[in-house]
């Protein structure tokens, strides 16, 4: 009797443990409480890569099908520049004929590096064609010509329940964002930064 308790009690919390480490990756659900928007869209810059990219407009993947967004998590005190990556595959965009443009392909994420009942989530996007992940888009710095953004962050507290409601996993408190490329400097910005720096090295020599 004991045995069959015991083995009943180890059953019962590692469903709950798979319940509570689960999320409902998706921007774009009936089930999700509403506002706020939760698409994410073009900015003013997006147009300098492809005039289709209309600032305000739901993104889609035709022209970019390399496009991803990743699930990004750390526990309830992790600073945004150390949330780390969930280990699923980055989710893809939908096309501009969908219904859910400005959406990606949602999926169940099972978060395993954080185990506190509340988490720090964020979501960022990048081109995969042009870089492996959204850290090596960054480090390419102006040599990425891709879009590139990310979410605020947002807290995410795992359902209490063994097998929880879909409703459950939300991620109601995300928020919808903006892409754009990334920040050519122009020649003119150089030529001024040199001259600032040539300013101050001469002053320094006078005195």
């Amino acid at each position: 009797m004991k045995k069959s308790l015991l083995i009943l009690t180890t059953v019962g919390a590692m469903a709950s443990a798979f319940g509570q480490g689960t999320v409902n990756f998706s921007n774009l659900s009936t089930a999700l409480t509403s506002p706020p928007d939760r698409l994410v869209r073009y900015d003013a810059t997006a147009a300098s890569l492809n005039s289709a990219f209309v600032a305000g407009a739901p993104v889609f993947s035709n022209s970019v099908p390399g496009l991803r967004a990743q699930l990004y998590v750390g526990d309830s005190t992790t600073a945004e520049g150390s949330l780390i990556p969930t280990t699923a595959a980055p989710a893809t965009f939908r096309g501009s004929t969908s219904a859910s443009v400005g959406a990606w392909f949602n999926a169940v994420r099972t978060i395993s590096q954080v185990t506190t009942p509340t988490v720090n989530l964020e979501v960022r996007v990048w081109d995969s064609s042009l870089a492996s992940s959204y850290e090596a888009a960054v480090a390419l710095g102006a040599a990425y010509t891709g879009l590139l953004g990310h979410s605020a962050m947002f807290s995410y507290t795992y359902p209490t329940s063994a097998t929880p409601a879909p409703s459950e996993s939300n991620m109601n408190a995300f928020q919808g964002f903006t892409i754009g490329v990334v920040a050519v400097p122009e020649p003119a910005t150089f030529a001024l930064a040199g001259l600032g720096a040539l300013s101050v090295l001469l002053f320094r020599r006078r005195k």
